[in-house]
């Protein structure tokens, strides 16, 4: 699916105050970076983004922007998923609210803000299993375990009755490949919206990982 086979409802894509020229890609990305440190609460770095508070209609969001060419590969794959309607329909990715599409690759993703993740909160959401418990019951129901950890599936780690650990099990069994779901074995990965569990990164596609990340 292509960025722009589903168009959403356009919104103000950055706060009014900005300087949405700053986001293209004849500037740099240190700049980038550094025009959004002088104007946002930083949330979170990682080794391709970083991610910033900002306020939209009332509520805080969170804009990520790309530290380099893997984080704007990241964004590109984030902004086609959270464009796929079968995918948001699940209710297990955080929705987006907009993206750069001034550039081939974009710059930046704005969605919305989950609450902070904990194990306590995500064992309820699965019926006592970890984030670890969830992603390879799954992996091993579709067949996907591979290489990683196998699973009793007459004794499994999670409610399997339980309508989140069916949505995220379809999700895998139709997106493995384009979602690295081992990824949502990690508690950074996971917030909650709107009282129920979503994923807040989902850029990490096999396709980047193979480009950007394996030697």
């Amino acid at each position: 699916m292509k960025l722009n086979e589903i168009k959403l409802l356009k919104e103000t894509p950055l706060p009014d105050d900005w300087d949405g020229d700053i986001y293209n890609e004849r500037i740099s990305f240190a700049k980038r970076i550094r025009y959004a440190k002088e104007r946002a609460k930083r949330l979170g770095t990682g080794s391709s983004r970083v991610a910033f508070e900002i306020p939209y209609k009332g509520r805080m969001t969170v804009l990520k922007i790309a530290k380099n060419r893997k984080g704007m590969a990241q964004n590109e794959v984030e902004a086609n998923l959270m464009s796929d309607y079968y995918l948001m329909g699940m209710g297990i990715v955080i929705p987006m609210i907009d993206y750069d599409e001034r550039n081939a690759m974009p710059t930046w993703i704005h969605t919305e803000k989950a609450e902070k993740m904990t194990l306590p909160k995500f064992r309820k959401f699965t019926g006592g299993g970890d984030f670890r418990d969830l992603v390879n019951y799954a992996l091993a129901l579709t067949g996907n375990a591979g290489r990683y950890q196998s699973v009793d599936l007459k004794n499994p780690p999670v409610d399997v009755e339980l309508d989140f650990v069916q949505d995220f099990t379809e999700a895998v069994g139709n997106y493995q490949g384009s979602i690295e779901f081992l990824d949502a074995a990690q508690k950074a990965n996971w917030g909650i919206y709107k009282g129920d569990p979503v994923m807040i990164d989902i850029g990490l596609s096999s396709d980047v990982y193979k480009e950007h990340y394996s030697r």
